[in-house]
This record gives C-alpha cells, structure tokens and sequence, in this order.
C-alpha cells in the first residue's frame, strides 16, 4: 500500500517538474553588458548577430530590443535566437523565429508607420530633387554669368593690347617724321648755306 501511494506521489511529482514547451514570450529585458556577458559576446559580435535575426530571419526589431545608446536593452527572446544562432543550432532557432510574437504594438506618437513612412519618403525625396534641380539652375546661372564677365574682361584687355600696339606705332612713327624733318631741315640749311656762298661768290667776281 505504501509502495502504491509511493508511486503516486512520484508520477505526480514528475508532471508538476516537466518542463513546458518554452515559452516565446518577451518576459525579460537584459542590458547590453548583461546580455553580452551571457553570451560571451563582444559589442561588435552582439549588434552583428541581432542584424542577422534582422536580416536573414526577418525578425523585427521591437522584439529584439527596445531603447536607445546606453539604455538600449535586449529582449529574452533576442538571448534565447543569439545563443542558438552562435551555436549553430539553425533549426531550432527556424522553430522559434517562427513562433515569435508579431509586433502588434502601435506606433508611437510621432512614429510613422510603414504605409506612412513610403509616401513621406516620397515627399522628401522630391523635396530634394526638386532642390537640386533649382540648385543646379542657380549653379548653371551664375556660371553662365561668369563666363560672360570673362569674356567681356578678356575682349577688353585684348581691346587695350590693340590700342596700346597702335600707340607704340604711332609713336614709332612719330619718331621716324620727327627724324625725317630734322634730316630735311638741316638739308635745306646746307642748300641756304651753299646758296650764300655761291651769291656771294658771284658778287666777288663781278665787282
């Protein structure tokens, strides 16, 4: 009869200690240092294995981690898939990326949602299109000056080595006539001079 009531207590005991199939809710938040330190994880190998749960798992990142620089904490669940995903443990990491809890929460007030955010990116990026257009104009415009004031200078300063050529020719020429006219007169007062001593000659004889 013991024995029996012994065996009881035993199956008993065993259902109570079974474990249940692990539970994929975030009911722990970790720091960073606490979660690297159950990990043995640097910062760089942390961030590295939560973008691959990002990436190639398509978990979102509100069930990985919440936060942000020094308070950014990390979910249990986000330990549970770094510790299989580092010990390679693929398919059993496949078993609970498909079991974890879709993001359900609403955005916060001032968040964008996905069916938001596409048309404001819209916007801004043709908010900066529209910029670069007007930039480039305005760019385009002022170049467009620019090398109508250098044209302008550059015709003037061809337009001073004109004249400056032309007054170096006329003064050269200048010269040469100021040289011809001396060269004449001082002909013409040889001529007079040889006149006077002719006449003069001419009186000797006659008288």
């Amino acid at each position: 009869m013991n024995l029996e009531n012994q065996t009881v207590i035993d199956v008993e005991v065993a259902e109570i200690d079974t474990p249940e199939p692990e539970s994929i809710a975030i009911e722990r938040w970790y720091s960073a240092a606490q979660i690297q330190s159950i990990l043995d994880l640097s910062k760089s190998g942390l961030q590295k294995a939560i973008a691959k749960l990002q990436s190639i798992y398509g978990l979102d990142i509100a069930t990985l981690r919440r936060g942000e620089a020094r308070a950014t904490q990390y979910s249990e669940f986000a330990l549970k898939a770094c510790k299989l995903l580092n010990t390679g443990k693929l398919s059993e990491l496949r078993k609970l990326v498909e079991a974890a809890p879709a993001a359900t929460s609403p955005s916060p007030a001032g968040t964008l949602t996905i069916s938001e955010y596409t048309p404001a990116l819209d916007r801004r990026i043709a908010e900066l299109n529209q910029n670069a257009t007007s930039t480039s104009a305005s760019l385009n415009q002022n170049v467009m000056q620019l090398l109508a004031q250098i044209a302008t200078e550059n015709q003037a300063a061809q337009q001073r080595d004109a004249d400056l050529d032309n007054a170096e020719i006329n003064a050269a020429q200048n010269r040469g006539a100021a040289r011809a006219l001396a060269v004449f007169q001082a002909e013409q007062k040889a001529q007079a001079e040889v006149l006077a001593q002719l006449r003069a000659m001419k009186l000797g004889a006659e008288s």
